[in-house]
């Protein structure tokens, strides 16, 4: 039960029985996963055989079973079915894992909800967001529900009940992590305000664990959903249907997050340039920060001169400061709150989304190469589930806490936390060491095999975070090239423009060597073995990397009530240092998302060369030259021409999301906070409204691109054949590489040169901090304008658009030919039809929209009025009176 603390003021937590009994049940789970794993170990198990199809043409498995589909004289041929042991230690240790990081985020949950949740301002912002947060999820998720019908009934038609039943538990464990992550940031964000007040290590901690609760959950049902599937079905390819359900869930969230999150703040500055009253918050921000500043350094300078601090008339201007800031929080027009709204919906339920989605599509494909590619199905099969397994466990335990000092940098803080991830890649490490020298003892691998898979899977636990890196250099606040920018900002928009962009193009050069380095030295080594273990080590950090990049949302919002609310120089001081980690980390989120989507989609294209020669009985490893032809280079350019498309179609639908807010707010009085309420009463009601018509529109928008990505691959396969098709997908491949880390560093940078001149870190040549009353914050505004739609919604949906091409291309794979003379006219139906729904969505459900929104306001009058009708009126009530 919720209470006031009568003697400062304060809210205090709560204790959540339901995380308490949750953290029961996943105690009980992890002593039944690990009771198993022992049965297993020492030979009482259950023994669960799989059959798979072949891809090669090898010996039987080296450890059975005896009974095979066929026997060829000890040989398993290429389409032929053979059998082998399901590993399961492997699986019950996946089930121990997640069942230990859902545990964890019980026991985060609880703790976060007994912290005290702050002032009652501060509380009533938080409450304010959280309810425009609740909207928008309340009517997103039943709309994904109505496309995973469709989807669900082509999995079942295609692939069979097992397949549908991976889909819909894919579909929903995705869609439950990212309902109750965002719900759980979401009450940690007042509480993280209160703890900035009290130290930054308690407000860092306490802002990592709340952050843990959407990484750890979203990983962790991921896991053990697929190994329980594996368990239940005995099928690899069933499993492909476990990431794409995952796959159009994270796509709606990604892309439908994105478009409402820029869409809402791109109109907010429309309405608050249109509207005269809107109070200019960043300039007040500024201006108390700085005036703060001052009284602070002339009651030093008073202290040293040993005169009387009149501390009373200090306080007396403290007090009036702070009744300033509470004038800006009810002051401000609703759709201002929208922005944290979108803030919390992208970073937190989308970026866990796409985190969630890459991890189970990784594993299920390379359990696929992995049982029927490889000569040892049981070992290539077992080494992905025990590298993730072992980072999931890893991540669990090093969510807890990171090494933080009141006095350090927001670069320190970030420095420090990557000693984390260190731990989960030497704890890795310590695990597939062990599993591959019991194969090499075993004889099942050679010597050389051991060492290689070694060399890969530290390359894939490691390039992600060089990847990070390279781009935090590029957008740091604490960097020269973010500096360099706000510097050279006086010289106009031109050069603002053209700087952020150069930056953006460099930034690009790093990564894409790094990942081209270590694709080409793992297919030497292993070949598509290799690359499955590489992809499956660069997802096993993805349970600490999506808790900080939660972190990042939390911070944002956790800053923005500090400088509403509190007077404090220290306190603010600690809200910007966070805010710049929580920037960093967000965007490192969105980073290690490029490259697992790359990962993915090699993989994707893997599985579906082998699956298409293999059908017609040749060893696709010894495929060369034929796919190369007239087709694969048409693919090439298709690939290309698509993902702009697709770039086109996110940007173009951000801009009308933005102008439809601004029109609604002008049409609709409803929009504007109720004076005569006290804050947030005041703006509830309109930000519900606001709220409601943005998850409308935002649903609308998704839709072309949402088209644009589903026929893709079947404009590609029917036009152009298999050989076309996975060309396409090599091509869009690399390009979405590159261009959405240069779409996301461009837009970081010009954000970020914009807040370093905010935190009043640009200085004039007489040391005097350049403020947002200068041109350079203008000019650079216009870059932070154009980047926007960039950084958090084209670049990071460019991810889930070619993951979601490569998902759908492979289940639709058997509607292929190698060449399209004969399909290529299904490529016209699909184009046309294509273009008849992009019509439809765009003017159809429009239209249909405008006249449902008529009919419910012209339903809302006429109850005004019956209302209006049915109250006596003071005549009648004084003649009741008399009487």
């Amino acid at each position: 039960m919720e209470q006031k603390g009568e003697e400062e003021g304060l809210v205090e937590g709560i204790f959540s029985w339901s995380a308490a009994w949750c953290m029961m049940l996943w105690i009980i789970a992890l002593i039944l996963s690990v009771g198993m794993g022992l049965l297993t170990y020492t030979g009482g198990g259950i023994m669960r055989i799989s059959e798979e199809i072949s891809f090669i043409r090898d010996q039987l498995p080296p450890y059975g079973p005896a009974e095979q589909p066929l026997t060829n004289q000890g040989l398993r041929e290429i389409n032929e079915p053979f059998r082998y042991h399901l590993p399961q230690l492997p699986l019950y240790f996946a089930l121990s894992s997640a069942s230990l990081g859902l545990f964890m985020v019980c026991l985060f949950t609880t703790l976060m909800l007994l912290e005290l949740q702050g002032h009652r301002r501060s509380v009533d912002i938080s409450w304010l967001i959280s309810k425009g947060v609740s909207v928008y999820m309340s009517r997103t998720l039943p709309c994904i529900t109505v496309f995973l019908f469709g989807g669900g009934w082509y999995v079942y038609v295609a692939s069979g009940f097992g397949t549908l039943i991976c889909f819909i538990a894919g579909a929903t464990l995705n869609m439950v992590s990212a309902k109750v992550g965002v719900n759980t940031c979401m009450a940690s964000t007042a509480r993280m305000a209160y703890a900035m007040g009290e130290g930054l290590e308690v407000s860092v901690t306490l802002g990592m664990r709340s952050g843990a609760i959407g990484g750890l959950l979203s990983t962790s049902l991921g896991l053990g959903g697929m190994a329980l599937m594996w368990l239940l079905t005995l099928d690899t390819t069933s499993l492909s249907g476990f990431g794409s359900g995952a796959s159009l869930v994270s796509f709606y969230l990604r892309v439908g997050g994105g478009i409402f999150s820029k869409g809402a703040e791109i109109g907010a500055d429309l309405v608050g340039e249109m509207s005269e009253k809107k109070l200019d918050e960043e300039r007040q921000v500024y201006e108390l920060q700085q005036r703060m500043a001052e009284m602070e350094a002339l009651r030093l300078e008073r202290r040293k001169k040993g005169l009387d601090e009149l501390e009373e008339d200090m306080m007396d201007k403290l007090r009036m400061m702070e009744e300033e800031m509470q004038d800006i929080a009810s002051s401000l027009h609703p759709i201002d709150y929208l922005d944290a709204v979108g803030e919390n919906i992208c970073d937190v339920s989308g970026t866990c989304a796409d985190l969630f989605e890459s991890m189970v599509l990784i594993l299920s494909l390379s359990l696929i190469i992995g049982a029927r590619g490889s000569a040892v199905p049981y070992f290539f099969t077992s080494l992905p589930v025990w590298i993730v397994a072992a980072g999931n466990l890893a991540c669990a335990c090093v969510a807890h806490r990171s090494h933080v000092r009141n006095h350090f940098t927001s670069r320190q803080v970030r420095w420090y936390m990557r000693l984390n991830l260190l731990f989960v890649i030497v704890f890795v490490q310590l695990v597939q060491i062990l599993v591959s020298y019991f194969e090499y003892s075993a004889q099942g691998i050679s010597f050389e095999d051991f060492w290689q898979l070694t060399v890969i899977s530290i390359m894939g636990q490691v390039a992600p975070e060089i990847c990070v890196v390279s781009g935090e250099i590029f957008t740091g606040i604490e960097y020269w090239p973010v500096r360099t920018l706000a510097q050279n900002a006086h010289l106009g928009v031109v050069q603002v423009v053209l700087q952020g962009l150069g930056q953006g193009f460099m930034s690009t050069i790093l990564p894409a060597a790094v990942v081209i380095v270590m694709t080409m030295l793992t297919w030497g080594f292993q070949g598509p073995s290799g690359l499955a273990i590489l992809a499956a080590s660069s997802v096993s950090g993805t349970g600490f990397q999506g808790g900080i990049a939660s972190f990042g949302a939390i911070a944002t919002n956790a800053q923005k009530i500090v400088h509403l609310t509190t007077y404090h120089s220290m306190t603010r001081h600690r809200a910007n240092l966070c805010a710049q980690l929580g920037d960093c980390t967000a965007h490192a989120g969105n980073t290690i998302s490029v490259v697992n989507a790359f990962s993915a989609v090699f993989n994707v294209n893997l599985t579906l060369l082998a699956e298409t020669f293999t059908r017609r009985g040749i060893d696709y490893q010894a495929v060369a030259g034929s796919p190369l032809s007239e087709w694969s280079q048409a693919g090439l350019v298709l690939g290309v021409a698509m993902s702009f498309v697709f770039t086109a179609n996110t940007t173009m639908s951000c801009l009308e999301t933005s102008k439809s807010f601004m029109r609604f707010c002008q049409d609709a009085p409803e929009t504007n906070r109720q004076a005569e309420l006290p804050f947030p009463s005041s703006h509830y009601k309109a930000l519900k409204i606001l709220s409601s018509y943005g998850t409308v529109t935002s649903m609308r928008m998704v839709f072309n691109p949402l088209i644009n990505t589903l026929v893709c691959p079947m404009l590609g396969g029917f036009f152009l054949g298999t050989r076309g098709l996975m060309f396409l997908l090599s091509g869009s491949n690399v390009l979405i590489l590159c261009f959405s880390s240069f779409l996301m560093n461009a837009g970081q940078s010009w954000f970020s040169a914009r807040r370093f001149i905010l935190y009043g870190l640009l200085k004039d040549e007489h040391g005097k901090s350049i403020g947002p009353d200068s041109q350079q914050f203008r000019d650079l505004g216009v870059g932070e304008m154009i980047g926007g739609p960039f950084e958090d919604t084209s670049g990071p949906a460019l991810n889930n658009f070619i993951k979601l091409v490569g998902v759908f291309a492979l289940v639709t794979s058997d509607l292929y030919d190698p060449t399209p003379e004969e399909t290529w006219i299904y490529g016209c139906v699909a184009a046309v039809a294509s273009i008849a729904s992009i019509f439809l969505s765009r003017y159809g459900l429009s239209l249909v929209l405008t006249c449902i929104t008529a009919f419910l306001r012209q339903r809302q009058v006429q109850r005004e009025h019956m209302e209006a009708a049915a109250e006596p009126d003071e005549e009648e009530l004084a003649a009741l009176a008399d009487d």
